[in-house]
């Protein structure tokens, strides 16, 4: 065995020990996490309404179904004589649904047929009136046609002798004389006579004054009895429309004024959607786009609609006092727009629906970017 066999082996150096982990402060981690935070909350700050507006899917619990609700009042005043129609019963458009009693309505209609009667009558003899007239014209011309002829003739006479008397003819001046007194007659008579006709002509066109009075009275006849037949037919309340009608209002034997509400009409199954959006969310709604709608009534039914309107302002501007935001501290607030949805027809629940009810609605925007146009992709948003 050799020396360096017989010496002992020396143990290696132990490994170099790891670096201490840094110690981070409680307080640099906190604002580590405060500042990440904040980071993501200004992102999601500036971007919310964005992605809001290009989801693919606008959802809404602020929808309810609406219809063409018509109160049917009395436009005659009086007492209620019959309600032929009950509570909630399903009406045709014409049908009866109250009578008020309308006896002085017919005495009415009676008086003013009388009116017109008599109207007529006077018309009938003012145009008697006008014929005999006529026929004195008439006469009153001839007459003046003769008289016109006598002062030719006495003028004619006049000339003679005027002539026979400048030839110094014997007992001609006494006949001169006779002929010009008799031309000055003559000529008197034709003046009286076309005062005459110039007298009755005048009668005449005040007769036809007096036919146009009358005519124009005749119609104001005709007028009141047009009136006073159409406010008997008021008498009658009718159904506009097809539907169904509300609680009745009023009783047999109630006295009604004009405007009184006797009944309300709903023109069932006419309803459709009204979708409250958030203006947000109206980024690429637009008409045409389909629509699907859950009734809270029937939630295992999904009903298919598609937008046909929007409502042209939020509904905050058609309230009675629409917010002034100009002066003082301003809190923005989200506004909503009327989407008005057509449903799809028919439907299983056609005949179940009613006005008011509330409804989920989703219109499916996935085809429509910001400016209208056919996109394909996107997600879904709801409120």
């Amino acid at each position: 065995m050799t020396d360096a066999a017989a010496q002992p082996q020396q143990p290696l150096p132990p490994p170099p020990a790891a670096p201490p982990p840094v110690a981070w402060s409680p307080w640099v981690v906190r604002l580590a996490v405060l500042g990440l935070a904040v980071v993501l909350v200004v992102a999601f700050a500036t971007r919310w309404d964005r992605w809001i507006g290009s989801a693919a899917r606008q959802t809404t619990t602020d929808a309810y179904l609406q219809s063409d609700i018509t109160p049917l009042s009395a436009q005659v005043s009086g007492v209620v004589r019959d309600m032929p129609v009950g509570d909630f019963q399903w009406v045709k458009a014409g049908d009866p649904v109250a009578m008020i009693v309308d006896d002085d309505y017919r005495a009415r209609v009676q008086q003013a047929e009388a009116a017109l009667e008599a109207a007529d009558a006077a018309i009938a003899q003012l145009d008697i009136q006008k014929r005999t007239q006529r026929a004195l014209v008439d006469q009153a011309e001839a007459n003046v046609h003769g008289l016109e002829a006598e002062a030719w003739r006495a003028r004619l006479e006049e000339s003679r002798q005027r002539s026979l008397s400048e030839q110094g003819v014997a007992g001609t001046l006494q006949a001169l004389q006779q002929a010009q007194a008799t031309s000055r007659r003559a000529q008197a008579a034709l003046e009286a006579g076309q005062a005459q006709v110039d007298q009755q002509k005048a009668a005449l066109d005040g007769i036809d004054v007096q036919v146009r009075q009358a005519q124009a009275t005749r119609l104001q006849r005709q007028a009141d009895l047009d009136i006073a037949r159409i406010m008997l037919d008021r008498t009658t309340i009718r159904a506009p429309a097809d539907g169904m009608v509300g609680q009745r209002q009023v009783r047999p034997g109630q006295y009604v004024g004009q405007g009184s509400q006797i009944i309300t009409l709903v023109p069932l199954p006419a309803v459709w959607v009204i979708a409250n959006y958030k203006e947000t969310q109206m980024t690429r709604i637009r008409p045409g786009l389909p629509a699907t709608i859950r009734i809270d009534s029937f939630p295992d039914v999904t009903l298919a609609g598609r937008v046909t309107a929007q409502s042209p302002a939020s509904g905050s501007q058609f309230a009675l006092l629409p917010p002034d935001n100009a002066t003082g501290n301003f809190t923005k607030i989200v506004q909503r727009i009327p989407v008005k949805i057509v449903l799809d027809g028919p439907n299983p629940l056609q005949d179940r629906l009613r006005p008011g009810m509330s409804v989920v609605v989703t219109i499916d925007t996935d085809r429509a970017d910001t400016d209208g146009d056919v996109k394909e992709g996107g997600q879904e948003n709801g409120t």
